[in-house]
């Protein structure tokens, strides 16, 4: 019996009032009974035709109220059995995210490994290559430097001061600390500025000499060479084939350190 919730509401209502009518019926026959004898055989047919109707209306009530419980109490059950489902899942789901961001941060910190190696390898590269090319470089430009050294490192613990100088250039006059990148930036220049401002300190012995400074890069970000030229430093370039040059400059207009 296929009936939605409102036809069966419907038709329980309808059945109520049905049997509530047929039992005031009943009720007012019998109080005229004893006046209606010779209808009582009429009346006790229809009285017995009434109590088979009542109890025929009242076995299909029956039989409906246990459709709606049985259909109620499936229904339940699906809603349970759905809603585990889709728990389960969302959990599933949820761990598979988190296990994929797992994934992502080991991926991430690897390839900051990786890079940190890779520019760590780059940077002695490239320092080997200036150390071993801007003399020639600088007498061409009409400067005779010598290689003074590389990765010198100095420091005053008590200040908390440090600074290294990838390769320093020298001659009896002047000293040229030079700062070796793979790719320089301008935190990379304004580094470099802030411990040139201790470089006499750190490195008493060229006391008597003039001191300029130099930075040499593969590449410069946007912007970089700029700065490095507005704050009166020598900017060196070094190409992809290992050829070094070195951007015009006027020794007077540099950088005084």
């Amino acid at each position: 019996m296929d009936l939605d919730m409102p036809q069966l509401r419907q038709l329980v209502l309808k059945n109520t009032e049905r049997i509530d009518k047929n039992e005031l019926m009943i009720k007012q026959m019998r109080k005229e009974g004893m006046e209606q004898a010779r209808k009582s055989a009429e009346r006790d047919e229809w009285l017995e035709n009434s109590r088979r109707e009542h109890d025929r209306w009242a076995r299909s009530m029956r039989e409906t109220l246990d459709e709606i419980a049985q259909y109620s109490k499936q229904s339940q059950i699906e809603q349970q059995m759905r809603s585990l489902e889709l728990d389960t899942r969302f959990a599933e789901t949820d761990r598979q995210l988190k296990e994929t961001d797992r994934q992502l941060k080991e991926t991430s910190l690897e390839v900051k490994r990786l890079s940190r190696q890779l520019s760590g390898t780059t940077g002695h590269i490239v320092e080997g290559l200036v150390s071993s090319s801007t003399e020639k470089l600088f007498e061409k430009a009409g400067l005779v430097l010598h290689n003074s050294g590389k990765n010198l490192i100095r420091s005053i613990p008590s200040e908390q001061i440090k600074m290294e100088v990838d390769v320093l250039l020298s001659n009896e006059e002047l000293a040229i600390p030079i700062e070796v990148k793979a790719n320089c930036t301008k935190d990379n220049v304004r580094r470099f500025l802030h411990q040139m401002s201790h470089f006499r300190r750190l490195f008493p012995e060229y006391d008597g000499k003039e001191v300029v400074a130099a930075i040499a890069a593969i590449n410069y970000e946007k912007g970089v060479a700029e700065l490095a030229h507005r704050e009166k430093l020598l900017v060196i370039r070094v190409n992809s084939d290992d050829i070094f040059s070195i951007d015009p400059f006027q020794k007077d207009e540099l950088r005084k350190f």
